[in-house]
Formats: structure tokens, sequence, C-alpha cells
């Protein structure tokens, strides 16, 4: 029988355990909080390691608080074998309510890992339309709405979020460095201004922070080496665990050695071609496997960008690991040369920049299409020269922009170049806007 007392300790003591308590509440908890008293499916989602399963003891924490009757929550992980949702929630009904399941009012059900189990998305729907009074709260180590199958079976029935690594925002609450502007506006110079007068003390965790990578349990870590270490590990686990319980894998290693390829050149143009040959195995083998760490959040890709979504899915994407603690696992050394340091500032920007696209025409190349389409650049510069700049007034002219971002090492300014406005803001102080 399977030991769900063991999971579940606040049965017994109506507390949740001090160790998840301790831990940081990340920004998504309180958007998570609002959304509990909906009546869709919440499904967290996201790298392993960013924290889903401490989010979701804090919100049993929170419900407990409210009231919620202990024994009305239940905590699951698919780390534990179980056949279906079936057996677990016999179990659950017949050993620890006493009830049928219909007969309780405002039950929660947290199931964690849920991509470890079969045919979740099917199990899950049944349960979700019999059971009116149950809320489901769902996690897993994979983009898994992003499955064809599971996003049309649940459609309608499910709010997703992703529990992405800490921001440099986070990173810097956790270090007791409060910021004395808040920036909701990456235009508004006179906020930037004010945020800039704490580059002395901000600009030098940015290098602490590329390489813990925005994992929570290295805040305090001294030891390069552990880093190091921490960024194998997950590499390791995913690529030889996770993701070979999931799918048939013949060649695991290989996965580890497209990481690798892409943390010595972050931003690697995909040629599926080029890899197979490295490789020695075939394209469709290798765009299987570029799909299965972009499904563990292993790796990001950008598309090039173009007004039509068809073209740009056609043109050949850049990919950046999902974490530059991977970059700082596989090339420690090389974080001090500073042509591979602004590899590095990329990804990061990447990676902490909610965008698909940057754009390739010709020789022009700009790294980021923002929202609204705003290009944005990076320069991890102090000086920035005409050459610089075309790529920008190229793509404002052909799509008819009127603002422009370049991220700069240090340098701040703003300047109208052939009725553009472009604003030269520095890298760290562009990662604390919101």
């Amino acid at each position: 029988m399977l030991d769900l007392i063991t999971f579940n300790r606040w049965w017994d003591t109506s507390r949740v355990d001090d160790y998840y308590l301790k831990h940081y509440k990340r920004n998504l908890f309180k958007r998570l909080v609002d959304y509990l008293g909906t009546r869709q499916i919440l499904v967290i989602y996201g790298l392993r390691r960013t924290g889903k399963t401490t989010l979701m003891y804090q919100l049993i924490d929170y419900l407990l608080k409210k009231g919620i009757p202990p024994k009305h929550i239940l905590y699951f992980s698919f780390d534990e074998k179980v056949s279906n949702l079936k057996e677990l929630f016999k179990i659950y009904s017949e050993t620890i309510v006493s009830k049928e399941l219909s007969r309780l009012k405002n039950v929660y059900i947290f199931l964690d890992e849920i991509q470890k189990l079969e045919n979740w998305e099917n199990q899950l729907k049944i349960f979700y339309d019999l059971y009116p009074n149950l809320k489901f709260i769902i996690s897993g180590s994979a983009s898994i709405t992003i499955q064809t199958r599971a996003t049309e079976t649940l459609a309608g029935r499910i709010y997703d979020f992703i529990l992405t690594p800490l921001s440099f925002k986070e990173f810097l609450t956790l270090k007791n460095e409060p910021l004395s502007t808040e920036i909701d506006n990456i235009f508004d110079m006179k906020q930037l201004k004010s945020v800039f007068l704490s580059k002395n003390r901000i600009l030098p965790y940015l290098i602490e922070f590329a390489k813990k990578g925005g994992f929570i349990e290295l805040i305090d870590e001294e030891s390069e080496q552990r880093i190091k270490d921490y960024a194998r590990s997950i590499v390791e686990r995913v690529s030889f665990v996770d993701l070979t319980g999931v799918y048939r894998i013949r060649y695991p290693q290989h996965l580890k050695t497209i990481l690798e390829l892409i943390a010595a050149n972050p931003g690697l143009l995909l040629d599926y071609a080029s890899l197979s040959k490295t490789l020695n195995r075939d394209q469709r083998v290798i765009a299987d496997y570029i799909s299965y760490l972009k499904y563990t959040f292993l790796i990001k890709s950008l598309y090039n960008y173009s007004k039509s979504r068809f073209v740009s899915e056609r043109k050949l994407k850049k990919i950046y690991l999902g974490s530059t603690n991977f970059i700082y696992g596989f090339y420690a050394d090389k974080f001090n040369e500073p042509d591979f340091w602004g590899r590095v500032m990329e990804n990061l920007l990447v990676v902490n920049t909610d965008t698909e696209f940057f754009w390739r025409q010709r020789n022009y190349e700009i790294d980021l299409i923002l929202k609204d389409n705003i290009p944005l650049e990076l320069k991890y510069q102090d000086r920035i020269n005409n050459d610089d700049i075309k790529p920008i007034i190229k793509f404002c002219k052909k799509y008819k922009i009127k603002r422009a971002l370049i991220l700069t090492h240090n340098f701040i300014d703003s300047s109208r170049i052939e009725n553009i406005e472009i604003f030269f803001i520095p890298l760290w102080l562009y990662l604390l806007t919101k």
C-alpha cells in the first residue's frame, strides 16, 4: 500500500514541516494564491530544481492557515510508483477520509512530477469532470502542457504557470541587497538613472548570478567546485534518468554532448545537418533529442523573427542553455575570457527575457525582438559605435518601429538617431525591470 502519511504529515500535525516554510516565497506564490479559488487545474512546470515542490508545500501551508481541514489536502509525488490515479484516490478515500470523494467539500489535490504517470492527461480529465469539488494543482519538471495531446485533452481546464530560476531581482533580495526604486517602465530614464546610482553595489553580483544561474539552492554556496558539480548533477539527472524514463532514448550520452556544444557556443545556430555529422546520427534523431531537451527546459530556442510564424518556423533557430549555471559547469575556466563572457551574458539575457525571437537578415542580426516588435541588442561594452547601431536602424526602418534598446556593460543614455529613439541601458539594470 502507498505510504501517503509520509507525504502528508499535516494530517497528524495540522502543519507543514518547517523545512519548506523557511524557504523564500517566489513571486509566483502570490499569483497562484489568487487562482486557488478557480475551478481550473493549476499547472506549475519548469526546469528541475527551481523549487516547484517547495512552492506546493507553501501553498498547502496557506490553505491550512485558511482553515481547510488537513485531511482535505492530498499531496503525492510520482517519483513514487503508482499505476493510476484511480488507485491513488481509492486509497485516499478509503483509508484517510473514509468517504466517497464526491461527498467531500473543497478538496485540494497536489500532484508532483505528474509527467512520470503514463497517460496522466486523460486520467486527470476524468476526475476533473466527475468531481467538481476537487481542486487540482499539478507540477512537472518539463513543459508538460506543450505536449499537443495534453493541450487538446485538457483544453479549457487548465491555467499554466512557469516557475523559472530566480530572476536577478529575486537573487538580490535573497542577498539582502534591496533596490532603492522599482523600475516598472524600461523607457523611464528617471527611474533607470535613480537605480543606476546603485551600480557599485549591484554590478558585482552579476558574475555570481551568472555562475549560479538562478538556482535558489546555490544562493549561499561559496565552493566553486560545488557550483560546477550542481550543474553537472542536473544535466546528468535529466539526460540519463528523467528523459530516458519518458522516451526511448538509445544514446542518452548524445543529450549531454549537445548541451556541451551549446555551452561552448551559446546562441548556436541550430543546424541539424551539422549536428548529425558531429554525432554521426540521423538528422531525425538529432531533431528528437533537441525537442527532448526543450521539453525539460535544459535548452531554450529562439525563432528568426518574421511577421509570418510559418516563415519563422522554417528559418534557422538559435539555441541557448536553460541556465548559465550549466555553462559554468562545462566551461568554468572560460568565464575569465572577455569574448566568451559576452556570450554568457547573451545566454543570461535570453533566459531572463520572455521572448521567442531574434532577427537575422543577410549581414544584420539583432539578439532579441521584444513585445511590440521592439528590437534589443546586447553590446556588453561601454563604447557604442555606428556599426553597433546599424542593425537596429535597419530593423526599425523595415518594420516602422520608433524605439529600440541597446544593452551595455555600464553605460546609460538615450539618443534620437534617424528619428528612432535608442535607449542605452546596462544589462544589469535591464535585468531588474519588470
